[in-house]
């Protein structure tokens, strides 16, 4: 399946698109992970969770910001 661009909203990437995979029935995955910044670049960044929502009426799929994970 090709990937979806999909619209994040809420935390620190509110706003941004990004492309997410789609599943087999060609919806994007529920939930997708992304790297948070690190201040220390030796640090491991926590990831910043997002889930799907609803799709909006111009057809983007928006993903609701949920919290970091370590």
């Amino acid at each position: 399946m090709p990937d979806i661009r999909v619209r994040l909203r809420g935390g620190p990437h509110d706003g941004h698109e990004v492309n997410a995979p789609a599943d087999d029935s060609g919806k994007p995955i529920p939930r997708i992970t992304l790297p948070a910044r690190a201040r220390n670049a030796q640090a491991v960044p926590p990831l910043l969770a997002y889930e799907r929502g609803r799709r909006g009426p111009d057809g983007t799929w928006e993903f609701n910001y949920v919290g970091a994970e370590t």
